[in-house]
Formats: structure tokens, C-alpha cells, sequence
């Protein structure tokens, strides 16, 4: 599938904090009478009776005690978490089968949330998976900015919640959306938290990988107590967590820089590069030979090693100013000298040195050399520090009411180590000094420029050269790495009861919950006048070095220091403070939710009453984004950056029945118990008007512990912020190119491509074909959002079967297939849809190439290259995106004692994922998208789990299994040498010991082999790593 690429304190307070309340719990405990075990012993045993009951919770109101829970359910339970030392929930979900990181503090990060972590599932995006806390939400950390970390939605960051207090994690796959409303397409994923704990537990962990990197630093503390007489409880849970980040470069797998890139075509190389060979020229696999054409066998893109950027240096490459390019016609690179050969750059002490440009692959791309490595901008995980303050109370104001809380606070800050910088480059197009032509592109100088030294001159004089063009990635100016600090609190109060009526039972519930997100964005910034100033240098009277300010192009500017740019590192602080500047954008987010409801009976059925509930949600979004006068403005190298705010309010009507229409004691043949359940949504949304979601399904046991489950729902995802009110905003794409030698063989319909790109190139008759390829760098673009978007609105329905014999307990098995078809779905049409539906459509106007159909008129290209320089988008309701797979468990959970085989418990488990289809079809014409099989999309995904527990112990052992994969299904032969991956194990363990009934150890290790990611990275980038935590109850 594709996606689409845009560029664009409170730690002092919390330990204070944290001591007293622990010392006040310590003194409480000390003079109470010591409880009968130990407060986690009563959290756990608590957590057994739970677990069954609260599986069924999750999307339902109606509790259901005894019998499994209509939808699907996973659960990930505290166990699993603190055995594997995850002291982030995140990296605990993450790795479970079926789920993804919508965003993630690893890899690049956006500009606008850097660290968030968003929970995603079945490959359909993490703004279709709810995320609740203790059954509520939770506003969302997703900025309503097209360049935020992971498009539009109300995502929620699972930074926020402290694991210590994490009870389990429950997550019901289709038909939550009628109990809580938008987003539920997926699936919800609920995040239980403990109540009513009573005593103290203070945990301190230490981790870090094998390479002593990634260091992690965690304290953790609970807290609990009854008060007046047990009628009331508070909990509370604070939680500091710093993880240092890892640069790629760490790693030996990423510096050898693998990269899949053109394979040159065997006439060129023959008639410029007689000597090269397959063998010779960096690519991994020397038995696949140069290209010759469309249909011969030989892939048109080639695994390379040690990829660099062959027309630019860190310190400057220079080029022949004649006006040519800097490529020949073979696409090697023109240097100096009758034979353009004689190649020099600058080095780090601002000398001209000769420079290797390695071996073209393409446009701008090489095997060694001394170009740019990406891989020096590029990390594998972002600094993370967090902190966290959550608690829970309750009070019992009678036999008949209660009121209860929750209130959470969290302050974090996110650092991007590095990312790709400010360039000034041949692969962006023709600059200058004076400001004209491509901002980002070479720029010119003269031989007479004051900063070069006398051996640049000489240099320069031997090469014959009295001008040249410089080509440059200015890291040593702009780091251009993101950070945010994040401020989000939110508080939840309510009341529930009880009452009786009509001799029946019923209960109610009505609460506020009101959540509130500030967030910084940081960065770093290119002031585009200024560095054109601090360019055009000349001597005053006195010989010095002074900004030129008569030069073209340039203001005059008292604070203008001179720049100089010849060699990495060598411009003075004070320059690079004059042409830089730190930019800082502003995001809110508000989320207010009233609800009411009440659950009771109505009558009896034969297996039970007919239980219902029925209730009233009010729920108002707001959303702002702010960027700093420099980004709107655009002064820098960025595109202006828009502000975007808005607001929606819904307000929806519930109900929910639940039939018990069999009892068990009957003992009916083959009709052991049948429940029916029916719920039922009606949402008012001031943007976009009314929708009902709905969900009917019944479980059905024809004898004990076999049951047939399945349900209908028709679920919804209403439109963002973002993508509502973002108006025209210009944005960098990377324009895929269907017609090049690479890729005219692929695509969903090969035919169809072949033919519309025969009609490309007799209109762009001076473009060869062997040589035709996208353009190395990102295109400026432009995308809007849509006030007239509609709901995302799916059909989706489960079936499955749930096995728990009686004669083998603890042991449950279950299946279940699940079909999700998504309608009007919210999209912008990426990049690659556009050019996909440019040139694989029946739809295609030989006589107007440009605007052969709908699509190819969002492209604008080149005159004489014929290559796309420019791309419009915008946020539009699509035509479907479909997924159909299913999910298999197996655990079994049994006390040894049983068995006469010891003491302590054993707990087995196994989940499996196959999806069997996830299809998308962006807009009409656009051929529909497989990617079951593809990277990030395996056909199976399993995990096995092990742990054994016991008076002092607690042994656990993981594996996590994916399916090899390929790149794309619609690749050939023709279009790369290394179809895809293979498949990937990891294996976790820990060991814990109890040292007394107070004090515990425990040892994590991840990714126990040390296996790291295949290439590109997609799995496992740290390798082996380690947490140690000591636990402590008071």
C-alpha cells in the first residue's frame, strides 16, 4: 500500500511528590493492621476473578458474567507486561499480532509530534482504532495539521498511562461502535487501570541494549487507601521514564547503507562505462546483469550496498559553471578538465580535495564513493522523557449512590536526534547566491571569493576554472531535528447507583470527563533572506570579510554576519546564528464528554433476564494549530505552514439489549444456551449531520463450552479536524514515476501502463524511455481539507467458535474470521494513487497527454523532460478500503499442584494472525491496492508465550513470528532483483525473584538472539536488550 510523504517541565514537582505520598503511605502502613498477603498478591488474585469479567465489559454495557464476550477480545494483561519489563505500554502492544504503530518514537519523526505513540490494527490506520481508558476517552494528541505524525484522527497517545497502574489491556475487534461511538472501525483497545488498591509499591528499573545504548531509566510508584471506614478509595499512580535514542549509524546493518535503486541500462553502459561490470559496480547480487529493455527478464531496480548521494558532499562538491548539467548523457557525474574526470570537494578543514563519486546507479544515487550517506540523517529511536501523574478515587455517599474520579497529568518531552537537512544541492535544481532559481538548489561562486584560501585558488587555477557551482547538505548549519513537549491533563468525575423498580434491579451512571493537550513543537530553521545575505561577502577598506549588501538579491541588514560554506564545520557560530533561527509551533486539543446512562431489566426469558441499557453522550472537539510567524510566512526552505483550527459537537443516543434466551439447566438437546444481542447508535454531528451505528449478534452453545459466536455492525469514523478545516496548504512530495524503465513493467494492469506510456513518450518524443526516471528529490505540492466530507461508514461482521471443555481446565481455544468493508473512506489521494491513476486507467486521452484523465491533470510536468514536478491533493471521501482475515488463541492456564507435578502456576498461550485480503480502492479509476503479503502487512503472525509463577519465581519466554513478505504485489521480475523479505523470529525471556514478601527482581531480556531487521528496516533495529527493575511493597 502507499502512503503519502509531506515535509514541511514538571521532574522537580513529580519526585516531590512522589516521596511524600510514599512516606505517607509507608507511616499509614506501619500502623494498620498488616493485611493477610501482600498488596500486589490481592491485586493479582482480584485480577483472576476480573479477567473473565472484564473481557466481556469491553464493549458492552451490560455486564455478562460467566459467559465469553460476543466480539473478538485480546487481552494483554499485567503479567505480560511487567514479566517483559515494558515500561511503556506501547512497546507491549506493538509487538502483538494484528496490531501496528500508526506513529511511533522510532524512525524519522514528524516536525509537529515527535515520541507520540499510536495504537493501529488489521492495517486499516490508527484513527479506525478507539482507544479508551478504564472504558472512557481520552483526548487525543494528534495536532490538526497535515503534517502531523500520523494523518487525520483522534488518536490517543499511549505515552500517558502509567504501565504500573495498567491492569491489562483489552481490545475487541468490530462492534464497539455502537457503545462508543466514532472510530471503532478496527476495533477498540481499552486500557483497564487498578482500583481500590490499598498499600504502596515503588519500582525502579534500569535498561539498555548489548551496544550499551538506549539507555532506560524508569520509577514508578502506586499508592493506595481506604478512608472512611472502606466507603471510599484513592489510587494514585506517578511514573518518570526517560529513553535515550539511537542514531542509525549504530548500527553496522544500516551503515551498509542497502538501498534498491535504477538498474542502468547495458547500451549505456557499453558505450560510457565499457569496464564495469555486475561484479564490479556495489550491487549485492552480481549474477543479475544490466538492463536491456521492457521485457527481458532482468529487474529494473537492483539491491545496492553503501548508498550515497553522488552529487553533493557535507562540505561542498563542485561542478564545472559552464551552464550544462552536472550529468552526462550516461548519467555520470561532469567534472573538471577536457575529459570531465577531475572531480575535487571541500574537506572539513576547508581544503580542496579530490573527491570519488562511486558508481551511478540513476540520477543522483551511488554504490560508495564519497557522497552523502542518508544514514547519517536517520535514527532508530527518538529521546523520550516522561512523566505522569494518575489517580482514581470512589466514595459511597449511601447504599444507593456513589461518586467516583479519575484525574491524570503528563508532561513529556521528545527529541529527534537528526534528520535530512537544509541542502543546497544538484539533485534540487539550478540556485544562486543572489536567490534565483531552485532556493534548495547549487549555488554559484567566483574564483575571487575572500573566504577561499590560496590552495583553493591554486586548485581552482589547475582545474581551469575561474567559476563553479557548488553542490552541499548543510548539516553542519541546520540539524533540522524536531522535538515536542507535551502538557496534557484530564479529569473525570461522575456519580452512579442503584435503585429498584417495578421489582427489578437498575443501575445508573453519569459523569464529565473533559481532557485538555497543549504542545510545543521545536525546531530548527533556514532563514532564507539571511543566508542569502551572509553568502555575498566582499573586504571592507581594512581587508576584512563584510556582508556584500549591494550585491543582487540581498538587503541591508547591520546584523549580517558573513557565511562561509566552503568545508563542513567551518562557518563561525555567530554566522550560523544569523542565518538560523529556532521555530516553534503551538497545538491545542480539547475534548469534552457528557454521559448518562441507565442499565436495567424488563423482563424474564428462560435463560435470564432481558437486560438493556440506554443512554445520552454529548461530545464537543476542539482543535487549533499554531506555526511561528517564520513558518507561516515561509521564510525559510519550508513551504508556508498553515494555521488550522475548528470544532464539532455530537450528540448521540444509545441503547443496548441483551437476551438470554435458553437456560443451561434446561438440558436441551444440542441448545445448551443462546444469548441475542442488539445495540443501537444514533449521532447528530453539527459538521456533518446524522449517522446510526448498529450491532446484532448472538452467541449460541449447543453443549458446554462450545460456542458459536458472530455479529453485524455497522460502524463509522466521522472526519477530523484536520481534515475538515485545513485549507490550501503547499507540501513536498516524492512523484513516483509509472513510466520509468523501473517501473513500466508493474502496476495492477501491466497492459494498460504499457500502452499509456507508449503515449507518453511519442508525446514527450525527445524522453528515452531506457533512461526515464522520477525526480531524486521531493516536488513542491499542495493539499486542502474538505467541509463537505462524509462519515467513513463500515460494514463489518465476525464469526468464530470458542472452545473451553470442562474436563480440561483453564484451557480456552478460540477462532473467529473477520470481514470489514469500509466505505466513503477518508483519504488524500497519495503521490502514488495519483500516478497510478494517470497511467493504469482504460481512461487515457493520447491526443492531451497532460490531462490524459482526471488524474494526470493533478500532475504538472517538465516541458522537455516530461518529469513531474508538481502534484495537487486533497482530503476526499473515497471509494472503499476492504479487509477480511481472522485471529486464532489458544491458553491454557493450570496449577501444577493439580497435576502432583510441584507448586505454582503455569500460563500457556498462542495468538495467531492471517489476514487474508486488506484491499483499497482511493478514488474511482484508481485500481484497487492489495497488501496481504507485502512488508508491514505478513500473511501470519503469530506469538507463543510461556510463564511459570510460584512463591519466589516468575519465568516467561516469547516469540514473536512474522511471514516473510514482499515489497509489492504488483512486482515482477522486471521490477526488482530481491522481491522481499524473509521471515522474522524474535524470542523474549525474563527472570524474576522474590527475595521476600516485600522485595522482587526481575530480569528482562528482548530479543534474545539479537536478530536484527532485514532490509528495509521494518522489525527489530536495537537488537538485545535489558531491563533490570527492583520492585518494592510496603
Amino acid at each position: 500500500m502507499s502512503n503519502c510523504t509531506r515535509w514541511p517541565r514538571a521532574s522537580s514537582l513529580s519526585l516531590a511528590l512522589m516521596s511524600a505520598l510514599v512516606a505517607a503511605t509507608t507511616a499509614q502502613a506501619q500502623t494498620d493492621e498488616a493485611p493477610t498477603t501482600p498488596a500486589s498478591d490481592q491485586a493479582s488474585a482480584g485480577g483472576e476473578a476480573k479477567q473473565l469479567d472484564s473481557v466481556m465489559v469491553t464493549g458492552s454495557r451490560i455486564a455478562r458474567v460467566g459467559f465469553d464476550s460476543l466480539e473478538p477480545a485480546n487481552v494483554v494483561g499485567r503479567e505480560y507486561i511487567q514479566g517483559f519489563g515494558f515500561t511503556n505500554v506501547a512497546d507491549a502492544m506493538f509487538i502483538q499480532p494484528s496490531f501496528s504503530a500508526g506513529a511511533s518514537s522510532q524512525g524519522d519523526q514528524s516536525g509537529y509530534g515527535a515520541g507520540v505513540n499510536f495504537l493501529g490494527r488489521f492495517g486499516l490506520g490508527s484513527n479506525r482504532q478507539l482507544t479508551l481508558i478504564n472504558g472512557r476517552r481520552f483526548v487525543s494528541s494528534n495536532p490538526p495539521t497535515v503534517f502531523g505524525p500520523d494523518g487525520g484522527g483522534t488518536q490517543v497517545d499511549l505515552n500517558v498511562v502509567p504501565t504500573i497502574l495498567i491492569d491489562q489491556v483489552e481490545t475487541i475487534g468490530v462492534g464497539g461502535a455502537p457503545t462508543y461511538g466514532s472510530d471503532a472501525i478496527s476495533g477498540v483497545s481499552n486500557i483497564l487501570l487498578r482500583k481500590n488498591y490499598q498499600g504502596a509499591e515503588v519500582r525502579m528499573g534500569y535498561g539498555l541494549t548489548d551496544r550499551g545504548d538506549n539507555e532506560r531509566f524508569n520509577y514508578s510508584a502506586l499508592l493506595g487507601s481506604n478512608f472512611a471506614d472502606g466507603r471510599g478509595n484513592v489510587t494514585i499512580a506517578l511514573d518518570a521514564d526517560n529513553s535515550q535514542g539511537v542514531l542509525n549509524t549504530a548500527r553496522r546493518f544500516f551503515r551498509q547503507g542497502y538501498s534498491s535503486r535504477p538498474n542502468p541500462s547495458a547500451s549505456a553502459i557499453a558505450a560510457f562505462q565499457p569496464g564495469r561490470t555486475p561484479g564490479n559496480d556495489g550491487r549485492v547480487n552480481p549474477q543479475t546483469g544490466f538492463n536491456t529493455g521492457a521485457n527481458d527478464g532482468i529487474p529494473g531496480r537492483v539491491l545496492i550496498r553503501n548508498r550515497r548521494i553522488s552529487d553533493m558532499t557535507w562540505g561542498g562538491l563542485l561542478f564545472p559553471a559552464d551552464g550544462g548539467t552536472v550529468r552526462d548523457a550516461s548519467g555520470q557525474l561532469r567534472g573538471f578538465g577536457g575529459n570531465e574526470d577531475q572531480f575535487v570537494q571541500f574537506d572539513r578543514n576547508g581544503n580542496l580535495v579530490s573527491y570519488n563519486p562511486g558508481t551511478n546507479f540513476g540520477v543522483s544515487d551511488a554504490s560508495g564513493g564519497d557522497g552523502v550517506d542518508l544514514t547519517e540523517t536517520s535514527q532508530i529511536i527518538s529521546d523520550l522523557d516522561r512523566k505522569s501523574v494518575f489517580a482514581l478515587g470512589n466514595y459511597d455517599f449511601n447504599e444507593h449512590v456513589s461518586g467516583f474520579f479519575e484525574a491524570s497529568f503528563y508532561s513529556s518531552t521528545a527529541r529527534e536526534l537528526i534528520d535530512q537537512n537544509v541542502y543546497n544541492a544538484a539533485g534540487f535544481g539550478v540556485g544562486a547566491v543572489d536567490g534565483s532559481g531552485d532556493q534548495s538548489g547549487t549555488l554559484n561562486f567566483n574564483i575571487n571569493n575572500p573566504f577561499l584560501t590560496e590552495q583553493n585558488r591554486q586548485v581552482l587555477r589547475n582545474l581551469g576554472a575561474e567559476d563553479f557551482v557548488l553542490s552541499r547538505s548543510s548539516r553542519d548549519l541546520a540539524l533540522n531535528n524536531s522535538g515536542t513537549d507535551t502538557n496534557l491533563w484530564r479529569a473525570v468525575f461522575g456519580l452512579q447507583g442503584a435503585f429498584d423498580a417495578a421489582g427489578r434491579n437498575f443501575t445508573w451512571e453519569a459523569s464529565v470527563n473533559h481532557g485538555e493537550g497543549n504542545f510545543d513543537y521545536y525546531g530548527t530553521g533556514l532563514i532564507q533572506q539571511n543566508f542569502i545575505n551572509a553568502l555575498n561577502v566582499t573586504r571592507n577598506g581594512a581587508g576584512q570579510i563584510v556582508c556584500d549588501s549591494t550585491a543582487a538579491g540581498t538587503t541591508a541588514d547591520p546584523a549580517c554576519v558573513p557565511l562561509n560554506i566552503f568545508g563542513e564545520g567551518v562557518a563561525s557560530s555567530a554566522a550560523r546564528g544569523y542565518v538560523t533561527t529556532p521555530t516553534h509551533a503551538e497545538a491545542q486539543m480539547k475534548q469534552t464528554v457528557f454521559n448518562a446512562n441507565i442499565t436495567g431489566a424488563l423482563l424474564d426469558l428462560p435463560g435470564g433476564e432481558l437486560r438493556f441499557n440506554t443512554g445520552y453522550e454529548r461530545r464537543k472537539e476542539q482543535g487549533s494549530f499554531t506555526p511561528s510567524e517564520f513558518e507561516r510566512l515561509g521564510q525559510g526552505r519550508s513551504v508556508p505552514i498553515q494555521p488550522a483550527s475548528g470544532e464539532y459537537t455530537t450528540n448521540e443516543y444509545f441503547g443496548e439489549i441483551f437476551a438470554p434466551l435458553v437456560n443451561p439447566d434446561a438440558n436441551i438437546p444440542g441448545l445448551h444456551r443462546l444469548d441475542v444481542t442488539g445495540k443501537i447508535r444514533r449521532v447528530e454531528n453539527t459538521v456533518n449531520g446524522w449517522f446510526s451505528a448498529y450491532t446484532y449478534g448472538l452467541q449460541y452453545e449447543p453443549v458446554a463450552g462450545v460456542q458459536l459466536r458472530g455479529n453485524k455492525t455497522r460502524s463509522f469514523r466521522a472526519p477530523s479536524i484536520a481534515e475538515l478545516y485545513t485549507s490550501q496548504q503547499p507540501a513536498f512530495y516524492f512523484i513516483p514515476e509509472p513510466c520509468s524503465a523501473a517501473q513500466i513493467g508493474s502496476g495492477p494492469r501491466p497492459d494498460v501502463r504499457a500502452r499509456n506510456c507508449q503515449a507518453f513518450f511519442d508525446y514527450y518524443s525527445n524522453v528515452d524511455p531506457a533512461s526515464f526516471e522520477e525526480a531524486p528529490s521531493s516536488q513542491l505540492g499542495s493539499v486542502s481539507g474538505n467541509t463537505r466530507l462524509q462519515n467513513e461508514q463500515a460494514e463489518s461482521w465476525t464469526a468464530g467458535i470458542v472452545l473451553q471443555p470442562e474436563w480440561i481446565k483453564g484451557l480456552r481455544i478460540a477462532a473467529d474470521w473477520y470481514d470489514i468493508q469500509i466505505t466513503n473512506s477518508i483519504t488524500t489521494l497519495t503521490e502514488a494513487d495519483i500516478a497510478s491513476g494517470c497511467f493504469d486507467s482504460d481512461t487515457f486521452n493520447v491526443n492531451d497527454v497532460p490531462n490524459a484523465n482526471s488524474f494526470c491533470s493533478l500532475i504538472t510536468r517538465n516541458p522537455q523532460t516530461g518529469v513531474a514536478n508538481s502534484i495537487r491533493t486533497s482530503y476526499t471521501n473515497g471509494p472503499y478500503t476492504n479487509f477480511r482475515g481472522w485471529t486464532a488463541e489458544v491458553n491454557y492456564r493450570f496449577d501444577l499442584a493439580d497435576m502432583n507435578w510441584g507448586s505454582g502456576v503455569v500460563d500457556l498461550g498462542f495468538y495467531g494472525y492471517f489476514p487474508k485480503t486488506l484491499e483499497s480502492a482511493p478514488a474511482q479509476d484508481v485500481p484497487p491496492d492489495e497488501a496481504v503479503g507485502e512488508i508491514n502487512t505478513s500473511k501470519r503472525q503469530f506469538q507463543w508465550n510461556a510463564r511459570y509463577m510460584s512463591t519466589h519465581w516468575n519465568l516467561g519466554l516469547s516469540a514473536n513470528y512474522t511471514s516473510g513478505a514482499v515489497y509489492d504485489l504488483n512486482n515482477t521480475v522486471e521490477t526488482r532483483d530481491f522481491a522481499g523479505i524473509p521471515s522474522f523470529t524474535s524470542y523474549d525471556a525474563n527472570v524474576g525473584y522474590a527475595l521476600d514478601s516485600h522485595t522482587s527482581l526481575n530480569l528482562a531480556a528482548l530479543n534474545v538472539t539479537d536478530k536484527l531487521a532485514a532490509f528495509p528496516f521494518v522489525y527489530d533495529g536495537l537488537g538485545r536488550r535489558y531491563m533490570l527493575t527492583l520492585n518494592h511493597r510496603f
